[in-house]
């Protein structure tokens, strides 16, 4: 073997073994999630919360801070969506039509910046190229990441709810925070 063979094929031999140790894969954990989806209304201020996230992460760590994505995916059932007001759970129902389109997911490959994450997020069956800013946290052992963002209705093709015979009507733009809980896989 030539000299310039083995340095090359030691540099490919350390390339794959530091990535193969930089990249670390996460699972989500079953408590501490949340995703929320904030809007508006000619009539009030409204939230829709799930708790019932799942999914996983691999994700390349340096020095105990995320510095790049190798694939992120979280679900949730459409019907996990609630608001502490009924009429407005029903009303988001009937909009995201869960029948039809049971789950909700994100799936991200690529972080474009530093504090930013990149994918594709799928609501009512429609998917939509969505950007997030993050930030993450070591706590208790656990990983802990927050993302948020802001959508529209229109970027899944989907009309606003409205009630009372269009009397009240909710406004296009949303805000979406996700919190997840990450526990390395072993």
């Amino acid at each position: 073997m030539t000299t310039r063979s083995t340095i090359l094929s030691l540099f490919i031999f350390f390339t794959c073994f530091a990535t193969g140790f930089a990249q670390t894969s996460f699972t989500i954990t079953e408590t501490g999630n949340k995703i929320s989806v904030e809007g508006t209304s000619n009539l009030h201020d409204f939230t829709l919360v799930s708790e019932e996230l799942k999914g996983s992460a691999d994700l390349f760590i340096e020095d105990g801070k995320i510095t790049g994505i190798k694939k992120v995916v979280v679900t949730l059932k459409t019907e996990s969506l609630e608001s502490s007001k009924s009429g407005l759970t029903r009303n988001a129902m009937k909009t995201l039509q869960p029948e039809a389109n049971p789950i909700i997911s994100y799936i991200a490959f690529d972080m474009p910046s530093e504090g930013k994450i990149s994918g594709i997020l799928n609501v009512a069956g429609y998917d939509s190229d969505q950007e997030f800013d993050f930030t993450s946290k070591r706590q208790g052992g656990k990983l802990i990441v927050t993302a948020k963002g802001a959508v529209q209705f229109k970027d899944f093709d989907l009309d606003p709810p409205s009630a009372l015979a269009g009397t009240i009507k909710v406004r296009e733009d949303l805000q979406l925070e996700i919190v997840l809980v990450l526990e390395e896989d072993n």
